[in-house]
């Protein structure tokens, strides 16, 4: 029976009985899409035919998650080469099936499809607010118990924008219009920011939460300019989603995020670690052998995996190392100007 594992205490297990195999799997394609299941099978058969029938459990555990309509985008499998240890990856995302037969676990093809984080969406107009949950890439609407939806229902009676003034001379009431003043507005849309700030501090379900804010630049920015504690993620979406559908939602926040993940991280290596980056493939093994080394950066698997073979294995060694210790390691794609491996 497999075991659900994480990534780290994938790193700590005792090395498994080689050879060993890592597949990774997209779990939705597989439940509907016929051409994905062919191509899973041509693979299950190339292992089988490599390894032996001593890989049958294996291969019956793969066939047992196609038919299981697992609610996960994706997984990886990890199996010694008689199929006893069997270990399960839950994966946000996996673009492409693929394997790989190794002496060890293949990390690189593991984190070639890295788990994308979660997020909580707020998206932030003058006078109304909703929250939304961003995950396996998807969004769906979040409904938190008493959450101020709306200006009105978080000041109420304190509302100052948008009421009828009343006069009464003699008896009579008399109605002035409207007070609409642009300033008493922008103050009720502070307020109402602050209100929402405080409810989701305080609110146990949204304890620990990053959040994302979606909507025009004035009210993103003013809502940074009040914030008093929440968490807020170092990317926006910068404009207005409130006539959006929560698929359209998804696909701009999940640009966003990706498009912030590659600048980052390119940014990390040439300007944040510049001056404090190794990059001697000795140095970073010794460094990680004692403890030293913070966060460690290697290239994508395909320029790996161009290097040599020798070079492909070193740097899986090093991850595996890194990982073990709950060191960060950030794979780098689609960029050729940084070394195979670098760390600080």
């Amino acid at each position: 029976m497999a075991n659900i594992i994480s990534v780290s205490d994938l790193a700590k297990l005792p090395e498994l009985q080689a050879p060993v195999i890592t597949l990774n799997l997209n779990l939705r394609k597989l439940s509907f899409d016929q051409s994905e299941q062919l191509r899973v099978k041509n693979m299950l058969n190339k292992i089988q035919k490599e390894i032996g029938t001593g890989i049958n459990p294996f291969i019956a555990d793969v066939n047992d998650l196609r038919r299981a309509q697992l609610p996960y985008e994706g997984m990886t499998v990890i199996a010694d080469h008689l199929g006893k240890n069997v270990y399960h990856l839950i994966r946000t995302s996996v673009d492409e099936p693929d394997y790989r037969i190794e002496d060890t676990i293949d990390f690189l093809l593991l984190l070639s499809e890295a788990p994308n984080l979660d997020y909580t969406l707020i998206e932030l107009n003058r006078d109304n607010s909703q929250l939304y949950q961003l995950a396996n890439k998807r969004v769906a609407p979040l409904n938190v118990k008493d959450f101020p939806a709306t200006v009105k229902e978080a000041l109420g009676e304190e509302l100052r924008g948008g009421e009828l003034n009343l006069s009464a001379r003699g008896g009579n009431a008399q109605y002035h219009g409207h007070n609409e003043t642009t300033q008493e507005k922008k103050i009720d849309q502070e307020r109402y920011y602050r209100v929402i700030m405080d409810f989701l501090k305080s609110n146990q379900e949204l304890a620990g939460h990053q959040f994302v804010l979606m909507g025009l630049s004035q009210n993103i920015n003013l809502f940074k300019k009040v914030n008093n504690g929440v968490q807020l993620a170092d990317f926006e979406v910068d404009q207005s989603v409130q006539n959006d559908t929560p698929t359209e939602i998804a696909e701009l926040v999940n640009t966003v995020i990706e498009t912030h993940n590659q600048q980052n991280t390119a940014e990390a290596i040439t300007k944040t670690f510049k001056d404090q980056l190794f990059t001697d493939f000795q140095n970073i093994e010794n460094l990680l052998k004692s403890g030293e080394i913070r966060h460690l950066f290697v290239a994508s698997r395909n320029e790996i995996k161009a290097a040599d073979p020798k070079v492909y294995t070193e740097i899986n060694q090093m991850i595996k190392q890194a990982l073990a210790r709950d060191t960060s390691v950030t794979v780098i794609n689609d960029d050729p100007s940084v070394p195979l491996i670098s760390a600080v």
